[in-house]
């Protein structure tokens, strides 16, 4: 999405419970809605430059440099740019399950006891251990079983499932299977077809997380302030140019709803 301000937040309001029945000529029940937080994203700015002798750019055999920024030395810049977008967008995956990056409800993106505004029970979007069939069922199972801000079901499916490529091969199979993967009996697979994504980017250190997303419900966000702007100026006092690339965003998660992760160690 984009940014309309360098800053935008999402307040978070509590929720209201199910209905209670009532008498003829009595007053509505009355519920209270709480506030639970605010998810804030902030624009950063992002750039890279270099600079290049005239010399070297008339004597270029190899056309990298032509077009003033644009064509040739745009895609080196663009590349580092591109893994730079998803480095950060990754980062709030991998540090999801840090107890220091608390969130708008002060746990983690994936913890074991959500708060919720109004109940006094919590919810839980994490699974311990590698990728498997045991181990997805129980985050598909953890998924159907999110609830809102009152504790009423909220209905949520997972779509995807989102994985590092050490991961890809097993998922594969755990999803593509006719009979039940990683087992010697003859049980009919009943994992649903998910859309699986590898992520090349999902890894820190020896954790290679995975998890599953409902999509429908907004929760991982990447917002653009200004989109990537690619171009060259004259340097001053010199016959030489400078090229650069410019942008500012902000990635993270508005809702833990609709998502379910694991470590994968």
């Amino acid at each position: 999405d984009t940014m309309n301000a360098k800053e935008e937040t999402y307040p978070h309001m509590g929720a209201l419970g199910t209905w209670g029945e009532n008498q003829e000529g009595n007053d509505f029940i009355l519920d209270n809605i709480t506030s639970n937080g605010t998810a804030k994203f902030v624009a950063r700015r992002f750039d890279k430059s270099y600079e290049v002798t005239w010399e070297l750019m008339q004597d270029d055999q190899y056309n990298v440099f032509k077009g003033t920024g644009k064509g040739g030395s745009a895609k080196g810049l663009g590349r580092g740019l591109a893994a730079t977008e998803e480095t950060e967008a990754a980062n709030v995956i991998l540090n999801g399950f840090s107890t220091e990056a608390k969130g708008f409800d002060l746990v983690p993106l994936f913890s074991d006891a959500h708060p919720l505004a109004d109940s006094e029970k919590t919810c839980s979007n994490i699974v311990t251990g590698a990728l498997s069939d045991t181990t997805l069922k129980e985050a598909l199972t953890k998924m159907r079983l999110q609830v809102d801000e009152a504790g009423v079901l909220i209905a949520a499916h997972a779509k995807k499932l989102v994985v590092h490529p050490d991961w890809e091969f097993t998922a594969r199979a755990i999803i593509g299977s006719t009979l039940q993967a990683g087992t010697n009996n003859n049980d009919k697979n009943t994992v649903p077809g998910l859309d699986i994504v590898v992520w090349d980017y999902l890894a820190q250190g020896e954790a290679k997380p995975w998890y599953v997303q409902d999509d429908s419900i907004d929760n991982l966000m990447f917002l653009w302030r200004e989109k990537p702007i690619f171009d060259s100026e004259k340097i001053s006092n010199k016959m030489d140019y400078r090229f650069y690339g410019y942008c500012r965003f902000d990635c993270g998660y508005v809702d833990w709803r609709g998502l379910v992760g694991s470590k994968g160690i």
